[in-house]
């Protein structure tokens, strides 16, 4: 029976002295994280830095739906689409300004 999700590479914390090079090309070919492990412990994660820009941007888009679904869920007045898709925008647009 196959795995629902990928593990995890898991990888040695002196690789990112010894083998930084391939550590980097895992991580761009893969754009999945890589746990670094000091003495058998997790102590790092290296990922791709678009691979975790686009992370953050479905983590944000999908924070913004779950408002949208509580605020349904409380206001009963109803906003047109284009208006809707507006203030979506808006506030994306806050949201990256602060982040910047």
């Amino acid at each position: 029976m196959p795995l629902p999700f990928a593990l995890p590479s898991i990888r040695p914390i002196s690789d990112l002295r010894t083998k930084l090079n391939e550590v980097e090309a895992e991580a761009k070919e893969t754009r999945e994280p890589i746990v670094m492990t000091k003495n058998g412990v997790a102590s790092l994660v290296v990922i791709d830095s678009s691979a975790y820009e686009d992370r953050l941007q479905h983590e944000r888009a999908v924070r913004k739906l779950r408002e949208a679904e509580i605020e349904a869920k409380y206001v009963s007045q109803t906003i047109a689409h284009d208006q809707m898709k507006l203030r979506i925008a808006t506030l994306i647009e806050a949201a990256e300004r602060r982040d910047a």
